[in-house]
This record gives C-alpha cells, sequence and structure tokens, in this order.
C-alpha cells in the first residue's frame, strides 16, 4: 500500500514595519530557525541589475545621472530623488514595485516551508494585505528609530525625519489587524532581546501550521 503524504501547510506572513526598526534582523533571524524568508529590498536589488528592464526605464525617466561608471545603479542618487518629492517617489515606484510583487508573488508559489515570510516595508501603504495570511508588526520608539536610521544611513537627523514622515505612521500600520491576524513586537531592546522574541515567535507560528 503506498501512503499520501499529506500537504503541508503552508503560512505566507508578511514581516513589516517603520524604517530602521529591525526587519532585516528580525528577517535573518527567522532564516536561521528555518523559515523560507525573502527581503523586498534584495528583489528591487535584482530588478535594478545592469541591463535589467528595471534599471533601463529609470533611466529613461532620471537619466544617467543615476549609473555609477559601471553602468549599474547609483542607489545614493536614487534615494536623494525619492526624497525631494512626492512625485519621483511615485514614478520610481510605478517602475520598481510591479516587478518586485511580481518575483515575490512566484517566489511564494513555490516555497516549500511551512513558514514563508517576506520582508515588506511598504504593506499597509500600497495596499498588500490581500497577498498574506498573516502580518507581524515591528516598531521600536521615535528616539531608537532615529539613531539606528542615521548610524545606518550615515545621513543627519533632519534627513531621517524625512525619511521617517514619508512612511506611515505606528498607529495607522496597526490597522493592518483589521485584515490580518498580527503580531505586534517591540524592538526597543538588544539583538539578544530581539532574537529571544523572534525563537517565541517562530514556535507559535509552527504550532498555528500544526508543527
Amino acid at each position: 500500500m503506498v501512503l499520501k503524504s499529506t500537504p503541508m501547510t503552508t503560512l505566507k506572513i508578511a514581516l513589516t514595519g517603520g524604517i530602521a526598526c529591525g526587519k532585516s534582523q528580525m528577517a535573518h533571524i527567522f532564516a536561521e530557525l528555518g523559515a523560507d524568508v525573502v527581503r523586498l529590498d534584495d528583489v528591487s536589488k535584482q530588478v535594478t541589475t545592469p541591463e535589467s528592464d528595471g534599471l533601463r526605464e529609470l533611466v529613461d525617466v532620471f537619466g544617467k545621472r543615476i549609473l555609477n561608471q559601471d553602468n549599474s545603479l547609483d542607489r545614493q542618487v536614487l534615494r536623494t530623488l525619492l526624497l525631494e518629492n512626492k512625485s519621483n517617489k511615485n514614478r520610481i515606484e510605478v517602475i520598481l514595485h510591479p516587478k518586485i510583487l511580481k518575483i515575490m508573488q512566484e517566489w511564494q508559489k513555490n516555497s516549500q516551508k511551512s513558514l514563508n515570510i517576506v520582508e515588506i516595508p511598504l504593506l499597509m501603504e500600497k495596499n498588500l494585505t490581500y497577498l498574506f495570511d498573516r502580518a507581524i508588526i515591528l516598531t521600536c520608539n521615535e528616539e531608537k528609530q532615529l539613531k539606528r536610521l542615521k548610524n545606518r544611513a550615515n545621513i543627519d537627523e533632519k534627513q531621517a525625519k524625512n525619511m521617517i514622515s514619508m512612511q506611515t505612521s505606528h498607529e495607522n500600520r496597526l490597522k493592518i489587524s483589521a485584515e490580518l491576524p498580527c503580531d505586534v513586537i517591540e524592538n526597543n531592546g538588544t539583538i539578544a532581546d530581539l532574537k529571544k522574541q523572534t525563537q517565541q515567535l517562530y514556535q507559535k507560528l509552527n504550532q498555528s501550521v500544526g508543527i
């Protein structure tokens, strides 16, 4: 007699939160624990490699000033353009987001693990909750957020506050809970604290799919 295996339940999880709240650190910890993880910032780099349609379309809009000498994308220049005004931000997103989402959905479809986690900064802003079964909202206090962002991006406080202001507020992000089951994690401590919180959440999520 041939025994039929039971199809694995895959939980599609959005990992979101404000800039510099620790999403990438948590994503890395989840991957170490055994979850299937993708970062949309990495996918963004994938769709803007030299010779890609994404980079070609960006050059058509903003010119060759966004290129390095080797014809790769100068991400610092693109970030400056994005922060200049909402028009630039919208034009960049119109070019890149459909390409990023196409790759993300293909990745979700092919995932072989029970926990399928996407680090997605703009879940709420782009109304993408319908693509997920559950969300993790990572937050931290403003002081921590500013300090992390200034250190990470090597920018001053004014630039950091400008970047934060371009995203939705934490209060608005919590409205995701009206559309998806959510886990809200406060990341105001050390990396060790975040690792412990992530391990506990990993166990909880696996239990929810019967593992």
